[in-house]
């Protein structure tokens, strides 16, 4: 019997993807409360969870315009260091589940017969390719404010569209289930103003071409265009709490008069350029890019019907277009409000974006060359190609674990100076000495500061959390 390399290379692949985004979700076993987190907790305690909410409408101070990071912050908080070490490995696992689940939908929609196993390839990918490549992984992913604000809200973004698009498989779209679709909607779209605008933009395209779809009855879009219609009402009412938030208006008049529509058109261009050059110049995402192709070649499969190469590879054309426009929703607000760049945390989301049209576009430019290019002994060179490609990924899998004593390091810090903090109020004491905790090496900033240093705000909020005095001295 000889040896399947294909298979072989299959799930060679699925294993370092999946290794891949187990080591991100483990990281997250060192998650501790920093900076922002120490606000929303004084608030959490002092004035209830539910206060806390409803001080969107009032509260400049601690609570911000953003009121699903409010909400799950709450909910992350009512479990304390353990909800701190869940919730990372919560979102890559529902991140995944979500992508791979919308490719399934997906595929059953335009007639490809996706195995779950390929669909899970795909999506583990995708989301490891785009935690990996973000410029500020710590303050994305495994510090709770940041990772709700920028990083949640892609989790919400595939699980909106998985059910809008479960809605084809049913008789009759349920009522029910188009309420709770809103719902999802409406939380998404309230965790950041650009993760906002892209679930907004993504769910108005999908609603113009199900309106179009639904003019010519077809069954997909007769059974989904409502509940898109739906979603699309939430998110923009999601738009509108954030646009109109006490918070933000206070951010607005910190940065003066926004952009006006030419300048900000210009800014846009601009900035997408930009993204996008830096992107292709990046080896990282050329390497991607030829992964995915070798993949699609080998693994992506045909249509009942023949494909026809040339409709795929405008198809994977179009999936480029629509990643440069999602990327440049994704880059409006902070080009409108501020006039630049997003902070290297929010670049997270523009990054899923890239990398998912990097791949699902490999992936449908392999399969028309396997349609043009039909000859036994080229998929034995793909093959070989695609195994020579892992070494890229098994490379990025030891950058990665080579975090771990980092952050091990600045979690054993945290857990003694937390320890320090209790034994003072169990003595009943009313000042404690703590040590500031250096962030950078992690890519954050002190953790704690004396007063008239950067950090002193957060030791601020800490005290108001602890309702103990601090003194704090330099490591």
């Amino acid at each position: 019997m000889s040896f399947d390399f294909k298979k072989f290379a299959f799930i060679s692949g699925l294993a370092l993807f999946l290794a891949g985004v187990g080591l991100f979700a483990y990281l997250g076993y060192y998650n501790r409360t920093w900076a922002d987190d120490w606000c929303y907790n004084a608030d959490f305690k002092n004035l209830g969870f539910l206060e806390t909410v409803r001080g969107y409408a009032y509260n400049v101070t601690y609570t911000p315009s953003r009121y699903s990071v409010t909400i799950f912050a709450g909910l992350i908080q009512a479990f304390e260091t353990v909800g701190m070490q869940l919730m990372t490995p919560l979102t890559v696992i529902f991140w995944v589940a979500g992508l791979a689940y919308l490719f399934y939908n997906f595929a059953q929609m335009t007639g490809y017969q996706l195995s779950k196993r390929l669909a899970i390839f795909v999506a583990a990918g995708i989301v490891y390719f785009s935690i990996y490549l973000s410029p500020h992984i710590y303050q994305s992913l495994y510090w709770r404010t940041g990772m709700l604000t920028y990083t949640t809200p892609l989790v919400f973004l595939p699980w909106v569209f998985v059910f809008i698009t479960k809605q084809s498989k049913r008789e009759k779209p349920s009522s029910l289930f188009t309420a709770f679709i809103f719902v999802l909607a409406l939380l998404g779209g309230g965790f950041s103003e650009a993760s906002c605008t892209v679930l907004v933009s993504t769910l108005g395209l999908y609603t113009l071409v199900a309106g179009i779809g639904y003019r010519q009855k077809q069954s997909w879009a007769l059974k989904t265009f409502v509940p898109a219609q739906v979603a699309l009402l939430g998110a923009v009412m999601a738009m509108a709490l954030l646009a109109f938030a006490p918070t933000t208006q206070v951010r607005k008049e910190r940065y003066g008069e926004p952009a006006g529509l030419v300048e900000l058109l210009v800014l846009l261009y601009q900035f997408t350029y930009a993204f996008f050059v830096l992107s292709i110049k990046d080896y990282q995402n050329i390497l991607l890019i030829l992964m995915s192709v070798f993949s699609g070649f080998l693994f992506f499969p045909s249509q009942i019907k023949t494909d026809k190469p040339l409709k795929i590879l405008l198809l994977a054309t179009l999936v480029g277009l629509l990643a440069v426009f999602l990327v440049t929703a994704s880059l409006a607000p902070s080009a409108y409000v501020e006039r630049g760049m997003p902070a290297d945390r929010t670049i997270i989301i523009p990054r899923f974006i890239a990398v998912s049209g990097f791949v699902v576009a490999g992936w449908l430019s392999g399969l028309a060359l396997r349609e043009i290019f039909a000859v036994k002994r080229l998929k034995t060179l793909v093959v070989m190609l695609l195994l020579a490609s892992y070494a890229f990924p098994l490379y990025t899998l030891k950058v990665t674990a080579e975090k771990i004593p980092v952050y091990a390091q600045r979690t054993r810090e945290w857990d003694a100076r937390e320890a320090a903090i209790q034994a003072a109020l169990d003595s009943g004491e009313e000042r404690a000495e703590v040590i500031a905790i250096d962030g950078l090496p992690v890519g954050g900033i002190r953790d704690f500061d004396p007063q008239g240093k950067t950090g002193f705000w957060i030791t601020k909020c800490a005290m108001d959390y602890y309702d103990i005095n601090l003194r704090v001295s330099l490591p």
